[in-house]
């Protein structure tokens, strides 16, 4: 916060520190799942079967953080959009990765941005590829997530999308715009 002649300026969101540790928390989790996956593909180890648990309980997690920042989006206490624009140009690859789930450019996730967005919508999109990473986990079955996959999932999509709502979470921390012009 700023203040100026006994006026105070909020230039972001108050930081939530609950939100930022469940996105980091879900970043270390979806990481390990999908290295682990990749490393057991083609064994009953790396199965959707023997891990389907593992979705609905991560699912959870994703739908709390979201409760937290629709709370802020309520409450009118967002950050600029400028902050998740910023995050979302540095973090997404700028042309989509060839893989299993899908990727959007980060001028699709820019353009669906409304102002003032306390990055739920960030949030929603982890949601979709999560989804998406389920959906293509499922149809390989018995085969699992090859190893091949590992990377654009988690360079590329699901987590490129976890690593710019870190950022977000990050400057909102700081008090800081993350470089935006």
């Amino acid at each position: 916060m700023m203040t100026l002649a006994g006026c105070t300026v909020q230039l972001v969101s108050d930081y939530d520190d609950q939100i930022d540790s469940g996105l980091t928390q879900a970043n270390t989790d979806i990481t390990a799942f999908v290295t682990k996956m990749g490393q057991a593909a083609g064994t009953p180890a790396g199965e959707y079967a023997q891990n389907k648990d593992f979705y609905p309980t991560e699912a959870a997690k994703l739908s709390s953080i979201r409760v937290r920042a629709e709370a802020h989006r309520a409450l009118h206490s967002c950050p600029t959009t400028a902050v998740i624009k910023s995050a979302v140009m540095s973090q997404l690859p700028q042309q989509p990765v060839s893989g299993p789930t899908s990727t959007l450019t980060p001028q699709q996730v820019i353009d669906k941005i409304p102002q003032d967005d306390c990055g739920v919508l960030l949030i929603v999109l982890i949601q979709d590829a999560f989804g998406d990473l389920q959906a293509f986990h499922q149809a390989q079955g018995a085969r699992g997530i090859p190893a091949s996959a590992t990377g654009p999932i988690l360079s590329g999509g699901l987590g490129s999308l976890l690593h710019s709502a870190i950022q977000v979470e990050i400057a909102k921390k700081a008090g800081t715009t993350t470089g935006v012009k």
